[in-house]
């Protein structure tokens, strides 16, 4: 019986001991998750941090883009509601100056560094707010859209408006409004006021306006989800303190 009884408090003992065990195991567990997820919420908010300064950048850039492509669609149109008028008409507008205007396009290439790391090293998926998640892969889709948008324009610029500037047209006076104004205006007596009066010439600034006008709409739906994800970074950001 004595026997017995020490076998039963070694028994008891061990199990004290057992759950000790297991209870500091799960304490270090909880602590160890708390650590991590703590980490990962610092984390987070660096990401969100970062991505609202490049978007702050982004949205910059974007409205002095749109901005610069307004104003040459708005040459554009000028240029086509003085097709057919007088020539006393047109020698009250530099005409030169507009063409250049219409063709001086540029391509706008966003910063996206902090999205392309955080989807490289799958960091993203320590973006709690899925309507955050949700913006940047919608943000993804829209600038690929706006490469696509651009890649059209050029094409159409590259292959009828400028081949068909330089066959009928004097480009030395077009460029003298732009880089290479240093090297001074055509000696030829200028062909460019004659293009005013060709409807193929009108076809192609038709062209060229619906180039810039699709270009415009996908930069400024870029310039509305960069708002939407300035906003977002705020509000999550705000919430995190």
């Amino acid at each position: 019986m004595i026997k017995e009884n020490r076998v039963h408090k070694y028994l008891l003992y061990a199990i004290g001991e057992i759950i000790l065990v297991v209870i500091g195991i799960l304490i270090a567990l909880q602590i160890n998750n708390w650590n991590q997820n703590e980490n990962n919420k610092t984390r987070e908010i660096a990401i969100l941090k970062n991505l609202n300064q490049e978007f702050k950048k982004n949205k910059t850039n974007l409205i002095n883009i749109i901005e610069a492509h307004h104003g040459m669609l708005e040459a554009t149109n000028e240029i086509m509601e003085l097709i057919r008028e007088p020539e006393n008409t047109l020698a009250n507008h530099n005409l030169d100056s507009l063409i250049y205007l219409s063709i001086d396009y540029d391509d706008f290439n966003p910063s996206q560094s902090v999205i392309d790391e955080a989807i490289a090293s799958g960091t993203i998926s320590l973006i709690s707010a899925e309507s955050m998640r949700s913006l940047i892969f919608e943000w993804v889709s829209a600038a690929n859209g706006l490469k696509e948008s651009y890649a059209t324009m050029d094409e159409m610029s590259q292959t009828i408006t400028l081949p068909y500037l330089a066959e009928n047209g004097s480009m030395k006076n077009i460029d003298y409004y732009g880089l290479m104004k240093s090297n001074g205006k055509s000696k030829f007596q200028s062909k460019n006021p004659s293009l005013f009066k060709k409807v193929q010439f009108e076809n192609v600034m038709d062209n060229q306006a619906w180039g810039l006008t699709n270009y415009l709409m996908k930069l400024e739906g870029l310039l509305k989800l960069v708002e939407e994800m300035i906003c977002e970074t705020d509000r999550v950001i705000l919430n995190s303190k």
